[in-house]
């Protein structure tokens, strides 16, 4: 079944479906909500949902991309000139997100399968030029597509902790204790003067120094536009963790996070960065999030994109994100093909994938 937005599907069924698939933030109805009502970029709902009798067995968000300033950049780097200007690709679901790709219940194998094949069947009706799955994590998915002749690049690693120990001392046990006793040094330091706790944000102070910091960066707004800011801070209330640094002048930076099931997601930094230098608060507000993760029903801490050798120090193990892409044109197919083979060595490059400081994708 095709969805033209989450408005139409039934908020408890859809999430409850994902839960018990052990699906994250990025496939709640709530985050879905926000997308579609003020989008990064042009973007059409395309949701795919698959059900054995009156049963929602799968579901794979997605939208028909006509802009996505994270795919144009990905875009520019291809040696093959206008792939931007072939039109729309069908995506499930997006590269702002730090995970994508169908959510089947357990026994329900095949509807993985059959939601791939709705996508390609989707793709045709909507006009797509393209079709594929956006920040695919590794596994039996990403084989699934590659055996289906995808063309599939790794285009950023996604960092995470688990977090299921009984204290936060037998987690920092776990660490070398040279490396434990310098991050710890480290932490005393950067933090001196700064008080570090949880708490929910304002939508004001979040949009400020999401974006103070992505100015620092040399990278454009667009990427977090305020509107969608905005609307993710309202329709993920419900489920708002944020870590905050502040100092005597109020907030100085924060990891703006939500949980959705038992994986608690830090996906949106910011720093007043005329004041700190990128990782001076970070250091204490990455060890307050894995001690208050420890002692909570958080299972997983996903970290997301980026800064890979801090927080592989913390203990986070990087998992690989893949785009993958097919199209029913064989010259189209071939220029994917070439395309991804383009991103991958770009991505291998770096630990943190394609250039995510100046573009995250």
């Amino acid at each position: 079944m095709l969805s033209g937005g989450v408005a139409g599907i039934d908020r408890d069924v859809w999430n409850d479906v994902v839960r018990r698939c052990g699906g994250t933030t990025f496939y709640a109805w709530e985050w879905l909500a926000a997308f579609e009502e003020a989008p990064p970029g042009t973007f059409q709902p395309a949701h795919l949902l698959a059900y054995r009798g009156d049963e929602l067995v799968g579901v794979c968000p997605a939208f028909l991309v006509h802009h996505c300033p994270r795919l144009d950049y990905a875009y520019s780097l291809s040696a093959a000139p206008g792939l931007r200007d072939r039109g729309p690709v069908l995506l499930a679901h997006s590269l702002a997100g730090l995970i994508g790709g169908p959510l089947v219940l357990p026994g329900h194998r095949d509807a993985a399968a059959a939601l791939i094949a709705g996508l390609e069947q989707a793709a045709s009706v909507l006009d797509a030029w393209a079709w594929g799955v956006a920040n695919l994590p590794a596994g039996a998915a990403t084989g699934l597509l590659l055996r289906e002749g995808y063309a599939v690049a790794h285009v950023a690693t996604a960092y995470h902790i688990d977090t299921t120990w009984p204290s936060p001392a037998e987690y920092w046990s776990t660490l070398p204790g040279r490396r434990r006793r310098k991050l710890w040094r480290e932490q005393r330091q950067r933090a001196e003067g700064l008080v570090i706790a949880e708490t929910r944000l304002d939508a004001d102070t979040m949009v400020r120094l999401a974006h103070d910091l992505l100015r620092a960066h040399g990278t454009p707004v667009d990427v977090f536009p305020e509107a969608y800011l905005r609307a993710l801070h309202r329709h993920l209330r419900p489920y708002e963790r944020t870590i905050v640094a502040a100092d005597a002048d109020g907030i100085a930076a924060m990891f703006s996070g939500w949980q959705f099931g038992a994986e608690w997601s830090l996906w949106i930094a910011g720093l007043r960065a005329a004041r700190y230098a990128a990782f001076e608060p970070y250091h204490s507000m990455l060890a307050h999030t894995i001690e208050a993760a420890v002692t909570s029903d958080t299972r997983v801490l996903n970290l997301g994109r980026g800064n890979a050798p801090i927080k592989r120090r913390y203990g986070a193990i990087g998992t690989p994100l893949f785009l993958a892409l097919k199209s029913a044109n064989r010259r189209h197919d071939a220029l994917l093909h070439a395309w991804c083979r383009q991103l991958e060595v770009r991505s291998q490059a770096s630990p943190d994938g394609l250039d995510v400081v100046s573009r995250c994708c």
